[in-house]
């Protein structure tokens, strides 16, 4: 019995020792003192090269972030890289240059009438000078301030053309249109030249706006200083003409208020479309010089001049398309710019009345093809 007794008591201490360890295994944590809860956990080691797999709008690379796969910058504009060469998000310097391609036009520039005949009648063409295709150059450089959403800017045009033609009677008559008539009526050749000296000084104020991440456009307005030169020279020879020489000279000089708009669409990986537009009322002087002279310059028959004061509209449109990423863009297209009435020579148009003269305002335009390049700093 004794030893039954014996045996029961040790399988009670087992059985005690067993729920002690379950009861202890079932308590709840300690909290710390302050009773209140914590949910502190070990921080996670990320796998490397894990931030760059997943889109994050903390800052990347070169001081952009990244946006659903895309660079932006940095900043409360989130500007695409591929619309900052001409959204910038920073103040800075910037620096534009543009090659220029362009065929001049010009509304007066006949010399003489070519008749086939030599009778009474007119029979013929009446010739004119065409400038043949010119180059030129435009430079813009400018500071971006206000987070680089404001410009002040100088630009500089440079462009130059000329053209030369000759003419024989060939059996006909020629009929100058440029010299004095009653003195000079009738030639057998006649020659032409002409050339022009285009310039601009320009300067600006614009104000650039962000639409959405593909379009934006820059609001301009300032002034231009305009100086332009044309020579246009006829030779005559032959019947009245003995070595016969017209000479006229016109420059215009003026000054006055742009205001345009600039604007591009960008579609995929910075390739955009790209288009200015610029308008102007250019107030100056016009002087209009003109000799005309036979005998191989010994005898003149015209020296006289006609200066007047004027107001030129004038309007610039361009369109054309290019790349552009971050700090740099390039561009082409097709620009035309008109001067209306800019120039007005003055001819003497009476054989009887010497002092009857007459002034034709003649236009210029400058069509053709423009390449860009433009820098951020």
């Amino acid at each position: 019995m004794a030893q039954k007794r014996w045996e029961f008591d040790l399988l009670g201490v087992v059985i005690v020792v067993v729920a002690g360890a379950t009861a202890a295994c079932a308590q709840p944590p300690a909290y710390p003192a302050g009773g209140g809860m914590s949910n502190d956990h070990p921080p996670l080691r990320e796998l490397p090269g894990l931030d760059d797999l997943i889109p994050i709008n903390g800052p990347g690379k070169h001081g952009f972030a990244r946006h659903s796969g895309h660079d932006s910058p940095t900043g409360p504009d989130g500007i695409p890289p591929y619309l900052t060469p001409f959204l910038p998000h920073h103040t800075g310097w910037y620096v534009q240059g543009e090659f220029l391609l362009m065929r001049p036009r010009n509304s007066d520039f006949d010399y003489v009438v070519r008749n086939l005949d030599t009778g009474l009648a007119i029979r013929g063409p009446i010739e004119s000078l065409k400038y043949g295709v010119g180059t030129g150059f435009r430079i813009e450089t400018g500071y971006h301030f206000g987070d680089g959403n404001w410009d002040a800017a100088f630009a500089y045009t440079y462009f130059t053309s000329g053209d030369n033609s000759t003419v024989l009677a060939g059996g006909g008559i020629l009929y100058p249109t440029l010299t004095r008539p009653g003195l000079i009526d009738r030639a057998l050749s006649a020659t032409a030249d002409a050339d022009l000296d285009y310039n601009n000084f320009d300067m600006l104020a614009a104000r650039r706006v962000q639409f959405d991440d593909h379009f934006g456009l820059r609001f301009l307005g300032g002034f231009r200083f305009n100086d332009t030169k044309q020579i246009l020279n006829a030779f005559y020879d032959g019947a009245d003409a003995r070595l016969a020489r017209v000479n006229t000279r016109s420059r215009f000089q003026g000054f006055g208020p742009l205001i345009g708009v600039e604007g591009v669409m960008v579609a995929w990986h910075g390739f955009h479309l790209y288009s200015r537009a610029i308008a102007g009322l250019i107030s100056g002087r016009n002087s209009n010089a003109v000799i005309e002279t036979n005998d191989n310059g010994a005898t003149t028959y015209v020296n006289t001049r006609y200066d007047v004061q004027k107001v030129v509209p004038m309007g610039s449109l361009a369109i054309g398309g290019g790349w552009q990423y971050r700090t740099l863009s390039l561009r082409a297209g097709f620009e035309v710019t008109h001067w209306q009435g800019m120039f007005e020579r003055p001819r003497v148009v009476d054989d009887v009345a010497p002092g009857k003269v007459q002034t034709r305002p003649s236009n210029l335009t400058l069509e053709g093809l423009f390449i860009q390049a433009g820098l951020n700093f």
